[in-house]
């Protein structure tokens, strides 16, 4: 049985490179997709965030999601209504932003750091007013696993909309104390984005597929059995690949991502 996987990476894979440079290797190397962030480029050259859609439009590259800044992103859950309202304007503004831009899917964290309390009512009353927008204006809105899980899974229980949906991290999932996978198997059926990418167990190293501790066998299974349309990379290089050229980290994250999904690999490094 032939299955046509789509693959993507984060725009930005640690190389100092300017946005249409980076987008033009992405697409020479043979990804499908790409994921932004939205914020305007200031090094090594300045671009306001609506013009990075236009850049993959000329390349030929489909957008898979955006993600968001996480900047005060814990405001949503202050129990001052003034500072929950004053985000979720900018919250709004900027989904307007990426729907008129041509974007179908963001990606938001629901809390930001560790080891910190919320009021669950807030946050519901915050994400709530999120979605109705997002209702709205037709855009998907991706909550990423991130610390501090049991806020995400909160909001992923209490607001019911065909707009909400779940954006796992495989990094952020294996790192001590995490879950292992268990969560992407709990929310598979809200999966609507995915970042993919190792580590080692102790920090969020963000590596290419199959350089650290994540069960990739577990991870691409479950996956499968979603209707995820891109299997999409953030990945850094470690070390040892900061010694690569940028196109040939690119070459070499796609061919493990294919060998990941039991494709046949055809670039080579050189």
């Amino acid at each position: 049985m032939m299955h046509d996987y789509k693959i993507g990476i984060f725009n930005w894979f640690g190389y100092i490179l300017s946005l249409e440079e980076r987008i033009k290797m992405i697409k020479e190397v043979g990804f499908d997709y790409v994921m932004l962030w939205w914020e305007d480029e200031v090094y090594p050259h300045t671009m306001s965030k609506m013009e990075f859609v236009n850049i993959l439009k000329y390349y030929d590259l489909k957008l898979d999601n955006v993600h968001l800044p996480v900047d005060n992103i814990n405001n949503l859950w202050s129990e001052s209504s003034t500072e929950r309202n004053k985000h979720i304007d900018i919250i709004k503004k900027m989904l307007n932003e990426c729907r008129y831009s041509g974007t179908d899917i963001v990606v938001m964290h629901a809390v930001n750091g560790n080891n910190k309390s919320f009021n669950y009512s807030s946050g519901y009353n915050s994400f709530s007013k999120i979605i109705r927008e997002a209702e709205n204006i037709n855009i998907k809105v991706a909550i990423e696993n991130t610390q501090m899980f049991n806020y995400a899974e909160f909001i992923l229980k209490e607001i019911e909309s065909p707009n909400i949906g779940f954006c796992y991290d495989s990094s952020h999932d294996f790192i001590n104390g995490e879950s292992s996978g268990e969560i992407l198997e709990r929310w598979k059926n809200k999966l609507i984005a995915v970042h993919l990418s190792d580590n080692d167990g102790l920090c969020d190293r963000h590596w290419i597929p199959g350089s650290g501790n994540v069960n990739w066998e577990k991870i691409i299974k479950t996956i499968k059995q979603t209707n995820i349309r891109s299997y999409s990379m953030e990945t850094f290089p470690n070390e040892e690949e900061k010694k690569l050229k940028p196109s040939e980290f690119l070459i070499k994250a796609r061919n493990s991502m294919e060998e990941k999904l039991g494709l046949f690999i055809w670039r080579k490094l050189s």
